[in-house]
């Protein structure tokens, strides 16, 4: 554990800034603990060719066990997490934020228009947070009972997030709504597709 790490002080920030600013702030020296490293691990089922290869599995599922429903639901999870990914590379293309690891390690703190593409710049929003609460949305679709299960796990995934130092809370609420517009989009298309 690194109890020296410390984000920079954080000049002209808005109020959501200084509050993302402190509470990176006080997890950071915890962000190399075993615990929180092997949470972030876990956290990675979350990230893109997991939630792939998890919607994919449900449609194989579904087909193989000629169970239309399953099969619907793997594909709404599929189109509103392409979605959901899609979207998040629109804004992250547009806005370049420093990632809490980032800052407490090298000092400095940026939010601007984007024009730089590397993952230290790249903080918002939380590409994890989208994908997790698209999926989940869009299972939950199908599968109504089991969506405090769903609803749990992708709130915990984008928790991670700001525990593990990769995010800063706005980026996280930043991904649910990407999500969360991309998951309702795809809903709505379906409930269209359905109704012709």
């Amino acid at each position: 554990m690194s109890s020296d790490k410390r984000l920079p002080e954080v000049d002209d920030a808005t109020p959501i800034e200084d509050a993302d600013v402190a509470v990176a702030d006080k997890v950071v020296r915890f962000a190399d603990h075993p615990l929180v490293e092997t949470l972030g691990e876990i956290s990675d089922f979350s990230d893109q060719e997991p939630l792939y290869a998890a919607t994919g599995a449900v449609i194989a599922a579904g087909l193989l066990m000629r169970d239309a429903k399953t099969v619907k639901a793997g594909t709404r999870m599929l189109a509103a997490h392409l979605l959901a990914t899609a979207l998040r590379g629109v804004v992250k293309q547009l806005v370049d934020r420093t990632r809490p690891d980032a800052a407490a390690r090298d000092g400095v703190y940026h939010m601007g228009k984007g024009e730089r593409y590397e993952r230290d710049f790249n903080s918002f929003p939380s590409g994890h947070t989208a994908g997790a609460l698209a999926v989940a949305m869009a299972f939950s679709r199908e599968y109504p009972r089991q969506a405090p299960v769903a609803y749990s796990l992708a709130a915990a995934a984008g928790a991670a997030q700001v525990v593990r130092c990769s995010h800063f809370p706005s980026d996280v609420a930043a991904g649910a709504a990407v999500g969360a517009v991309a998951e309702i989009a795809v809903d709505r298309l379906i409930r269209w597709a359905e109704r012709i």
